[in-house]
């Protein structure tokens, strides 16, 4: 079950029949309230309601988070974001076109409203999975014909843990997240990957291979990566 707060934004409800108590933790993006079998709906919502100051700071705490706005300037290496508003806009709407993503507002929105945020985001998050799914498929499969590799499958997922993976199978995944990183880098994150399919861990074979295939610089693309951060 989902609450939809004005100030809060999302809130998910999880029954949890080990709970003594309500509990409640931010996540990415939205927070999870845990709460035990015997509590009703409306203890809920009161709890909600008395907790609101703190579970507000507790967002506000997120670092390194962009509030969104027609002033925004946000890009990923295929597309760019516009945000704009519109009197004749009863709702809001999304369009990705030629390396445009839109995003068209109603004329009172309030951007500072943690649910507008998180409406935006989820916009956002919409587009990256299907740029992710559009480009890197291709990517991988470029990569993997001139470098000799073979792979099984490619599978696009929204993990902010791990860039990508690859399974004993010889399936790679790759986080839709790698659209925020500069396109070489992205790249680097695939042949990363392929090159588990020849070696699983990271000894020194696996660093020897990288290092063909990235110009000698996979120890220093390798650093370059860990520096980024997902915004979202």
């Amino acid at each position: 079950m989902v609450i939809n707060d004005k100030d809060l934004g999302e809130i998910r409800l999880v029954e949890n029949k080990r709970a003594r108590r309500i509990i409640v933790r931010r996540k990415d993006d939205h927070l999870q309230l845990t709460y035990p079998p015997s509590v009703t709906m409306s203890y809920i919502e009161k709890t909600i309601a008395e907790m609101k100051p703190r579970l507000k700071s507790l967002i506000e705490k997120k670092p390194g988070r962009i509030t969104f706005s027609p002033e925004s300037e946000f890009s990923t290496f295929s597309f760019r974001l516009q945000i704009t508003t519109s009197i004749s806009a009863s709702n809001f709407y999304m369009n990705l076109k030629d390396g445009k993503l839109s995003i068209s507002c109603p004329a009172d929105t309030v951007f500072g409203d943690v649910s507008v945020q998180t409406l935006i985001r989820n916009c956002i998050e919409k587009a990256l999975r299907y740029e992710a799914n559009r480009i890197f498929p291709s990517k991988v499969k470029d990569f993997a014909q001139e470098y000799g590799f073979k792979y099984t499958g490619v599978k696009i997922n929204k993990s902010r843990t791990r860039w990508g993976s690859c399974s004993s199978k010889k399936s790679i995944n790759l986080s839709y997240y790698c659209m925020l990183l500069p396109e070489y880098l992205a790249d680097f994150v695939i042949l990363h990957e392929l090159c588990h399919t020849v070696e699983m861990n990271h000894g020194e074979k696996f660093w020897q291979l990288l290092d063909n295939i990235s110009g000698g610089k996979s120890k220093e693309l390798t650093s370059e990566l860990k520096s980024f951060k997902t915004v979202l």
